[in-house]
């Protein structure tokens, strides 16, 4: 793990880290104990503020780190779509779902484009993805024609990812893609909400 973050941040530092996807041959590093104490599920999923009855998209859940609390949330007469571009990711997801007899949408599918109607999304989660896609702007837009006007676009991003998003880069993005901030709190750990603008 440490190898890999280590690589990861030196190729940042010198220029070369291109976006990509967590490879699920490292997939483990996502279930370290300091995740767990500084941005447990619990706590990233409440500070989203996502609730019982929505419909949400989880882009690129991993092996489901945040999804199992996520399906709990939004209970019965909610829906989680979990999107991810790995097809062993989305398959070790529909593994640990099933394993806690909780339900989900797995796709395999890309975010630059979305295979879902546009309005159609209450809530979209992006934890420690974001800086991996490698055309954000295209992957933004896309995010906000699925949401419904009014809709919440939720970030965490979480030290020491190489692929760390700092918030200045995250505030211009998201606004020039259509997106208001509503709050934003954390340092090295943030969590930031935004709603989509009509």
């Amino acid at each position: 793990m440490a190898e890999t973050l280590l690589s990861g941040w030196w190729k940042r530092l010198r220029g070369r880290l291109e976006p990509e996807p967590c490879p699920y041959s490292v997939a483990g590093v996502l279930e370290t104990p300091l995740r767990r104490f500084v941005a447990s599920p619990e706590r990233v999923l409440g500070a989203f503020g996502l609730s019982t009855g929505q419909t949400a998209l989880e882009i690129g859940p991993g092996i489901g780190y945040y999804s199992l609390e996520a399906a709990r949330r939004l209970g019965q007469n909610g829906r989680l779509i979990c999107l991810d571009i790995q097809r062993d990711m989305a398959l070790e997801l529909q593994r640990r779902l099933d394993s806690a007899s909780l339900a989900a949408d797995c796709l395999e599918a890309s975010a630059l484009d979305l295979p879902l109607n546009s309005g159609s999304i209450d809530h979209v989660l992006l934890i420690g993805v974001l800086g991996e896609f490698p055309d954000r702007t295209t992957a933004l837009k896309e995010m906000h024609r699925v949401l419904r006007p009014g809709g919440r676009l939720s970030v965490s991003e979480q030290m020491p990812d190489p692929d760390f998003m700092f918030k200045g880069t995250l505030r211009r993005e998201l606004k020039a893609a259509g997106f208001d901030e509503e709050r934003t709190s954390g340092w090295l750990w943030y969590t930031s909400n935004w709603k989509a603008a009509a």
